[in-house]
């Protein structure tokens, strides 16, 4: 049943001539937009938020088997991977995979539960498809991977489909879900206790909540679990998840006992309605149900919701630098740690960093140690001898926490060539690719770059040796040219979006023809290593611009369609660029001169984005159903029926389409009406609209299904939508006779109840739609249908107060 925020008003309306004697239909009353309407307005930003908040330096995760700065983000490495150990991977020709492997493993670790058993499946298959279930394959056996507390998908040959697999993993992960005993474990396996762990516990202990506070990096999450797991064995561990903005109480834990919560909202933007202070004073209700609460915040955030609390938090004290390392670097089977963290150059480099920054250091010198000793060069000190192996592979590290951006000037510096540069750009942006392809690559490179090169010195130009040769990489007996460092390829594409904006259109378009014309694997390979620096640069450059370069390329090619709305899936609910992003998906959905390719796949985005932030996607999706394109219409009815067809996203949405429907804002009530149009072509085993069923909570839904038919019928032309909709009810009324009262009662509200005077626009509106349904055909003899149109007409007439004052319309219940 609805609530009273549903249905407001207490006006009756007159009952239609012969229409039943039935109770009439509340008016619906327009109320006060709240922060769930105005949530996703691109033009959104928290006054709160201090100048810091989106720093990309704070904190970045690197990805075990690389040599650069990873991530700067964490949706939710920020404190799971902060302190959690993953052994590094050696360069076997996968890497991209293995890099979108850790990328997605980063935004979303907490979602990636490894299986308990061989039998137990993870979590879903395909993005969209909340039933759906699948283990984690190895490419090699086709079993389910139980390694212990590493199991980690492995990534094959999988044609392509890595990235949406995962990011449905970043989705679970952002549920109210159990947290599953292996998963915990794996988070824990590697952690190192923050200083004041025991005020926090000894807080938790007798109040039965604490706050912890810390910024990205600082180790927040691991702290929370360990707390809770060692507070109480029985504890049966969960994640409560909202909306950003959403209000919180502690009666929305009520119902379970022996349960240790965690409210995680370190999330950019995140914040509580109303405040959280508050609600947490009296801790009773957890009290009596042996439960306990774990929130997890930026001291930022806390100090914006933290009224009317006790003083509940602890801002967290981080553990010292060399502890961390040192438990890293012997978790991932670090040869010599002790060596490494002597070293007074990477000491001063870790010195009062957060557990985060840390871990990147280790995952660093990880990688460091399993590449090749040949690939290291003969550098020579100032005074002309030579440096050893262990400090060549210092300053190695040292080079790629800075992305190798000192090298790569140099470089650039000095080999100002096409030549040179556009393989070294190739060979990076397809890494593992035989080098035949990169060089044909970069010969098409320099023509999508507009470069003309001054014709070239004998047999046209240097040769494959050569250029590989004064790239600094590389070239195997097998044709694969190798770079100097596991992070190298990701350096030079960075270096290049850094220093070429300009250029960066024409450079995703040819990733994107190399990627649709590479054969087998390659292509979708090429796709997934894009993915992962793309998402990266975005995180550091705070800016959409190559997101929207790739997504546009990408959905206009049917290869990598797919690929664009998973980009754009896992951008968006990223922590660190998650609200950016969905704030500029909204100014692209209301763009009608975005290219529709790049609408579809927000269409598709917006389906994905649903299973946690429904508000959001309705609004996104309301707009881009008012596109006159085919496929844009097509993408928005399928996203908009999926949302449907499971429960609990169906109540959370009916909520919100009620409230928009009743929104003083035009913008509102049209992406209400759209939503609704798609929803009222489905219809039941015998015709019924789906809409009009008893049982589909019709009662509380009908002020809304009115309001959006009165909306729909304001449009200056019908879309699609609409049409489709009004046939599919009319169709209905010619198989289920009973339904004919309800039906045009409704409509005669929708024309005529309004408190604006605009019934004769929609009466209009309504005769054409009736037009579209049976054609009048003034020379030829009435048919059935034409009489029942007629009949709607003048049912509709005849409710209209202006021409028979003291009458009006009620509507039957079904």
């Amino acid at each position: 049943m609805g609530s009273a925020e549903d249905v407001t008003g207490s006006e009756t309306t007159r009952p239609l001539p012969s229409a039943p004697d039935l109770p009439p239909v509340p008016t619906v009353a327009a109320e006060p937009d709240d922060y769930d309407a105005e949530h996703g307005a691109a033009n959104h930003r928290s006054r709160h938020q201090q100048p810091g908040d989106n720093n990309p330096a704070e904190y970045v995760e690197l990805a075990p088997a690389r040599g650069t700065a990873g991530l700067a983000n964490d949706v939710n490495s920020d404190d799971v991977a902060a302190q959690h150990g993953r052994g590094p991977r050696v360069n076997t020709g996968s890497q991209e995979r293995d890099t979108l492997q850790q990328l997605l493993d980063d935004v979303g670790a907490q979602g990636s539960y490894p299986p308990a058993t061989a039998t137990e499946p993870v979590e879903r298959t395909a993005p969209g498809d909340t039933h759906g279930q699948a283990t984690a394959l190895s490419p090699s056996s086709g079993k389910a991977e139980t390694s212990g507390l590493a199991v980690r998908q492995s990534f094959g040959t999988n044609n392509g489909v890595a990235i949406g697999m995962q990011f449905q993993n970043i989705i679970n992960g952002m549920r109210t879900v159990d947290l599953r005993d292996d998963w915990v474990d794996q988070q824990l396996a590697v952690y190192v206790p923050p200083k004041n762990e025991k005020d926090a516990a000894d807080k938790l202990r007798e109040d039965h909540v604490v706050v912890l506070l810390g910024e990205n990096g600082s180790g927040r999450e691991p702290t929370g679990l360990d707390l809770l797991r060692r507070l109480n064995k029985g504890l049966t561990l969960k994640r409560f998840h909202r909306e950003p903005g959403d209000p919180f109480s502690l009666t929305d834990l009520t119902g379970q006992e022996n349960v240790g919560w965690i409210l995680d909202l370190r999330a950019e933007g995140d914040t509580v309605a109303g405040g959280l202070g508050y609600s947490l004073q009296d801790t009773t209700m957890l009290k009596t149900a042996t439960s306990y609460l774990v929130v997890l915040a930026s001291p930022q955030v806390w100090a914006t919701i933290s009224e009317g609390s006790d003083e509940v938090y602890v801002p967290l004290q981080a553990p010292e630098a060399p502890d961390v390392l040192r438990a890293h670097l012997r978790a991932a089977g670090c040869k010599r740690p002790e060596r490494w963290i002597a070293d007074s150059r990477i000491d001063q480099a870790i010195t009062g960093k957060l557990p985060g920054e840390v871990k990147r250091w280790a995952d660093a010198i990880t990688a460091e140690e399993k590449w090749p000793v040949a690939a290291l060069a003969a550098t020579a000190t100032t005074d002309g001898k030579p440096i050893d192996e262990f400090n060549q592979r210092v300053e190695r590290v040292i080079e790629a926490m800075a992305d190798w951006r000192n090298q790569l000037r140099t470089w650039h510096i000095g080999h100002p060539d096409s030549d040179h540069r556009n393989f070294l750009l190739a060979a990076a942006a397809m890494d593992g690719t035989p080098v035949d392809l990169i060089y044909r690559a970069s010969e098409s490179l320099a023509v999508t770059l507009g470069e003309t090169p001054e014709p070239r010195p004998g047999q046209q130009g240097p040769g494959i040796i050569e250029l590989t040769f004064m790239i600094g990489a590389e070239l195997s007996a097998d044709g694969l040219v190798t770079l100097p460092s596991a992070g190298y390829a990701e350096a030079v594409v960075e270096y290049f979006l850094m220093d070429r904006a300009h250029l960066v259109d024409s450079f995703t378009e040819w990733t994107a023809k190399q990627a649709a014309s590479l054969d087998g694997d390659r292509g979708t390979q090429l796709a997934d290593r894009v993915a992962v620096w793309v998402i990266r640069h975005t995180q550091k450059s705070r800016s959409v611009d190559v997101l929207k370069s790739v997504a546009k390329e990408w959905s206009a090619s049917k290869l990598l369609r797919e690929h664009a709305r998973d980009l754009l899936s896992i951008a968006a609910v990223d922590s660190k660029i998650g609200r950016l992003v969905r704030e500029q998906s909204l100014i692209w959905a209301r763009n009608d001169k975005e290219p529709d390719s790049l609408r579809a796949a927000l269409a598709g985005v917006c389906q994905q984005v649903s299973q946690v932030y429904p508000k959001e996607a309705l609004l996104r999706l309301g707009e881009l159903a008012a596109s006159g394109n085919p496929a844009v219409t097509a993408a928005v009815g399928e996203a908009i029926n999926a949302m449907w067809e499971h429960p609990d996203q169906r109540q959370r949405a009916r909520k919100v389409l009620r409230k928009w429907a009743k929104s003083s804002r035009e913008s509102l009530r049209r992406s209400s009406s759209h939503a609704f149009l798609y929803l009222a072509s489905r219809v039941e085993e015998n015709g019924t609209p789906s809409l009009l069923v008893a049982g589909g909570d019709y009662e509380n839904d009908l002020p809304w299904i009115i309001q959006s038919w009165r909306t729909a019928l304001e449009y200056d032309a019908a879309p699609e939508s609409a049409i489709d909709a009004f046939k599919v009810w009319m169709e209905a009324l010619a198989t289920v006779p009973d339904q004919h009262d309800t039906v045009f009662g409704i409509l005669a509200h929708a024309v005529h109840d309004a408190p604006e005077d605009n019934s004769a626009v929609r009466f209009l509106s309504l005769n054409r739609l009736a037009s579209h349904w049976e054609p009048s055909e003034p020379r030829k003899p009435l048919t059935e249908r034409a009489r029942f149109r007629d009949s709607l007409i003048d049912w509709v007439r005849a409710a209209d107060p202006t021409t028979n004052p003291g009458t009006g319309s009620s509507v039957s219940q079904p």
